[in-house]
């Protein structure tokens, strides 16, 4: 079997392998250690997708040529990013067509699907978004024809918001310190609405705070590079961790001392900070 990648004859010695998936995992290991990933596959000239699982099981004596496209993790991201949002939008407009066929193959391709979004929803500790879906697409695409097209529609959008973040990360990391700055004024409400009951006000401020700061963070990650940029992000996991402690204490003088102190000062230094 001859193995290529990005068209270059390479000299990989199989040992264990036995089937095409074997292979894979071989290279993409191999592959990874210089920091890049697979993009795509053929075998024998013929595409195979790689969230597929029947090709993977090809004997290795049955391949004639293994060719591999790689490409750097950024633009692999973005891939796969747009291919998950591709899914949810052809999902939204199977459900509303009634298009059973549709449905059936979007189906089948479900549970590959659901194993990498994790990875690429990158929620945390603590995730909402994927035991929300689990929940709303778990009983079927014809369960509630209704309620599976708006989550389709819901996570066509977060992925594409994912994606512009990896493909422009300055873009998007200058967008969101412009708007963390522009509501740094806010946060001086949230300790006395905290402190006068009215407790739903002080938590949506938060709220759109942490995601903001979620959408700064995930991007500043994929610009890298310079001491400047780790020690923003290192800044903000720090002030943010104390803030995630305040909340669960219930602390309402040590948040609003946070807000009003610690963070408000570095949110309006951001835009100036990161250019």
């Amino acid at each position: 079997m001859t193995i290529t990648i990005n068209g270059d004859n390479i000299n990989y010695t199989l040992e264990e392998e036995k089937t095409a998936g074997d292979v894979l995992n071989g290279l993409s290991s191999w592959l990874e250690e210089s920091g890049l990933l697979v993009g795509g596959i053929l075998l024998d000239d013929k595409a195979v997708p790689l969230g597929g699982t029947e090709w993977r099981n090809r004997p290795v004596g049955d391949i004639n040529s293994f060719s591999v496209e790689a490409v750097s993790i950024r633009e692999g991201r973005v891939r796969q990013l747009e291919t998950a949002r591709d899914y949810f939008i052809l999902l939204k407009s199977a459900v509303e067509a009634g298009d059973e066929k549709a449905l059936k193959d979007l189906a089948d391709g479900f549970d590959d699907l659901k194993r990498i979004l994790p990875h690429l929803l990158n929620e945390g500790p603590h995730p909402s978004i994927m035991p929300h879906l689990e929940e709303t697409l778990g009983k079927g695409f014809q369960n509630d024809g209704g309620t599976v097209a708006l989550e389709a529609a819901r996570l066509a959008i977060l992925l594409d918001s994912r994606c512009r973040e990896v493909a422009d990360p300055e873009a998007e990391a200058g967008s969101a310190a412009a708007a963390l700055a522009a509501m740094a004024e806010s946060l001086d409400d949230v300790a006395v609405h905290l402190q006068t009951g009215k407790d739903k006000q002080a938590m949506e401020t938060i709220i759109r705070l942490t995601e903001f700061l979620q959408t700064f963070m995930r991007s500043l990650s994929w610009i890298g590079g310079s001491q400047e940029i780790k020690q923003i992000a290192d800044d903000m996991n720090g002030i943010m961790a104390e803030l995630e402690e305040a909340l669960k204490a219930n602390d309402t003088v040590l948040i609003g001392d946070l807000l009003e102190y610690e963070i408000k000062p570095r949110l309006l230094n951001l835009p100036e900070a990161l250019s």
